[in-house]
């Protein structure tokens, strides 16, 4: 589930990346450069891979299925046309952090739905 997306653009209002958080078992973040087809997906436990080819369409696709680990697992996971590598591990404090925003969203989420 998406919660939280962020578009950074540049002076042509073009934009340079996408930054979104996610509630998944597995997939905590991602980092998206849509001109350069590459997708950085931070994971639950801090472990941060980048995938190349990864067009417009396929991200719009993972953002907004139903579960990001499955849609990655099925479509992105081990698949030759998607190069991947791992960049770095997030600091514990970092992953800490991603999750509150997390536990904050639904506890938003919760509170709206009891006060519908």
């Amino acid at each position: 589930m998406l919660v939280e997306r962020k578009e950074h653009k540049n002076e042509g209002s073009q934009v340079d990346y996408i930054e979104s958080i996610f509630k998944s078992d597995n997939v905590l973040k991602t980092t998206y450069f849509p001109t350069m087809n590459k997708l950085y997906i931070a994971f639950n436990r801090g472990g941060t891979y980048s995938y190349g080819n990864i067009t417009l369409t396929i991200y719009d696709e993972f953002e907004k299925s139903e579960s990001q680990g499955k849609y990655f697992r099925a479509n992105i996971l081990n698949k030759t046309q998607f190069p991947c590598r791992k960049e770095f591990t997030l600091y514990p404090t970092e992953v800490k952090d991603l999750k509150q925003v997390v536990i904050e969203a639904v506890l938003k989420e919760d509170k709206e739905e009891l006060n519908d």
